[in-house]
């Protein structure tokens, strides 16, 4: 089954630069920056990202007594934040786009930054390369991001025309790249059974999307925005880490991999249950067909 990795990884690259690049076409760049106004909001998102969720993933470590290499996994993710997956989240549970955007760009900029100071004062034997962390958020996020802002500005009737084929493209890749990542290691995730890692996963999970959940309100769409921005950590960032720094350790990858799979199931539960909460909210009545798919 590993010939189906590559397929894998670039079905993950094609979502990525696809979803940016539609919702480039999509909103306007003054439209992502009016939606970081309120500066209390980006405090407390901040604060839940990464002094409040890695303290609980540090904690969690101790009580489950956990082994080295699945602890680590649970650090690397509590230390990243900002993966473009919730995007399609958000738009399951009818979001905001553009605070959830600017939040997921600003979220993944802080942890270029925080997991080079933070990792190795958690975890003996990690050092963190900014640049091997920043390439893909360039390459892969912004620049597609600003070439779908130039489109929308020279050819607004070709934007409009595509970014709705483009994300719909975007959501079938990135439920192709989950399925092709969980077969190609079904077998390194199933040796995690008996190491309690899937209940601290579970914890860990519960806790971040109540985190953000309590800090982002009042309005009950900011808290559901927060609520996935928190819950659904940097798997990215944290597969980087870890394949520089343990490429043999396969104890590591799969928890990784683990909890992934783990945060983006529980994703998709949470942003059908929010897609209720953020319709109300807006007046909205869901017509009787999209109730029946979600």
């Amino acid at each position: 089954m590993h010939w189906l990795l590559p397929i894998a990884k670039l079905s993950m690259l094609v979502f990525m630069v696809s979803n940016m690049l539609g919702f480039g076409m999509r909103l306007s760049p003054r439209e992502v920056i009016e939606s970081l106004r309120d500066k209390k909001l980006t405090l407390k998102t901040i604060l839940g990202n990464f002094v409040i969720v890695p303290l609980a993933a540090y904690l969690l470590t101790r009580l489950f007594h956990l082994s080295p290499a699945y602890s680590m996994a649970l650090i690397l993710l509590a230390t990243s934040a900002g993966d473009p997956g919730v995007t399609k989240a958000s738009q399951i549970a009818k979001g905001d786009p553009a605070y959830t955007l600017a939040t997921m760009i600003g979220l993944q900029l802080v942890t270029v930054f925080y997991m080079p100071i933070m990792l190795p004062r958690l975890i003996s034997g990690v050092t963190v390369d900014p640049l091997k962390i920043a390439s893909p958020l360039v390459t892969f996020l912004l620049l597609p991001l600003f070439v779908g802002f130039g489109i929308r500005a020279w050819w607004s009737k070709l934007a409009r025309a595509c970014w709705e084929p483009l994300d719909k493209f975007s959501s079938v890749v990135l439920a192709l790249a989950i399925v092709l990542f969980v077969i190609v290691d079904f077998r390194e995730i199933l040796g995690t059974r008996g190491s309690h890692l899937l209940v601290a996963c579970l914890a860990f999970i519960a806790i971040c999307f109540v985190t953000g959940f309590l800090l982002g309100g009042p309005r009950k769409i900011r808290r559901s925005d927060l609520a996935l921005q928190t819950l659904i950590r940097g798997i990215s960032a944290s597969m980087v880490v870890a394949l520089t720094n343990f490429p043999n350790d396969t104890d590591l990858i799969a928890g990784v991999l683990l909890c992934a799979v783990a945060m983006i199931l529980s994703a998709i539960i949470v942003s059908v249950w929010l897609r209720a909460w953020n319709t109300k909210e807006r007046g909205e009545t869901l017509p009787k067909e999209a109730r029946q798919t979600v």
